[in-house]
């Protein structure tokens, strides 16, 4: 990485954003366009994307932000036969990505307690949280990571439903990143799906295993990301440098979700 917005050289700025399968795709293209918080804009990390006339929306979203994006689009799942995707979008000049990989959150005993390569062994679930969840239709979850030698990143998209099951999902992410080789700048960005006051137990140990794991929300300060005035979205950070960051949500009606935005100012970077 070596340009005037990479890690190398001291700035990022960062998006996510669930575009709520594209269905407002014209509003999400338009606010792109206009909106200065999208201008210079790092990498974006997308959720429920989907494909609309042919083209995926990260190859729509791409073409938005400008030329030398790249993108990256997989499906997790077919929702009424609607294509429900993760997606990353970068500026070619600040990332040298490689080609993107897909981690499954959704292994076959992730709905009946916790396995070696789940992460946290607090993520025990209860008998209800497993009866509830053998009930629904399996949700199939996955996170897109992409890399260079400078930097890492995960897309993710967590569950609706279960405590200790976000827990297991999240723990997968955090089992991939510790059997890979280290970066000096790690981002594990999406939709956490943390419905409910954030002061709950499970929420807790949700923002704690990611501590754990080297990782600092830089999205605390964000209180509202959801039409329902919760906050469900975050970009987590692990740094080799010491940093300073800000975020912010845009409150723009193309989605039930708001986009999330982060800068991070890197320190000893010039």
């Amino acid at each position: 990485m070596a340009s005037a917005h990479s890690p190398d050289t001291g700035h990022v700025r960062v998006c996510t954003w669930n575009i709520q399968l594209g269905l407002r795709l014209d509003a999400v293209v338009d606010a792109i366009r206009r909106r200065d918080d999208f201008h210079g804009l790092d990498l974006l990390c997308l959720q429920e994307a989907s494909v609309h006339t042919g083209l995926t929306d990260a190859e729509r979203i791409a073409e938005a932000l400008g030329a030398g994006y790249g993108h990256f689009q997989a499906t997790a799942q077919l929702r009424r036969g609607v294509e429900q995707a993760n997606a990353i979008i970068w500026r070619r000049d600040s990332f040298d990505l490689g080609e993107p990989e897909i981690v499954s959150l959704s292994g076959p005993t992730s709905a009946r307690g916790p396995t070696s390569a789940r992460g946290p062994s607090s993520a025990r679930m209860s008998r209800a949280e497993r009866t509830l969840l053998r009930a629904i239709a399996p949700q199939q979850r996955i996170a897109v990571r992409a890399e260079s030698a400078a930097l890492r990143v995960y897309v993710v998209h967590l569950d609706m439903i279960g405590f200790a099951h976000k827990l297991q999902q999240l723990g997968a992410v955090i089992s991939d990143m510790a059997a890979r080789l280290p970066v000096p700048v790690t981002v594990v960005a999406g939709d956490l799906n943390t419905f409910g006051p954030p002061v709950l137990q499970l929420w807790r140990r949700l923002a704690g295993a990611a501590s754990e794991a080297g990782l600092v929300d830089i999205t605390r300060e964000v209180r509202r990301t959801h039409w329902t005035a919760q906050k469900l979205d975050a970009i987590f950070l692990r740094s080799e440098l010491p940093f300073g960051s800000r975020a912010w949500a845009l409150d723009v009606k193309a989605s039930d979700h708001k986009p999330v935005f982060v800068e991070v100012e890197f320190e000893g970077r010039n």
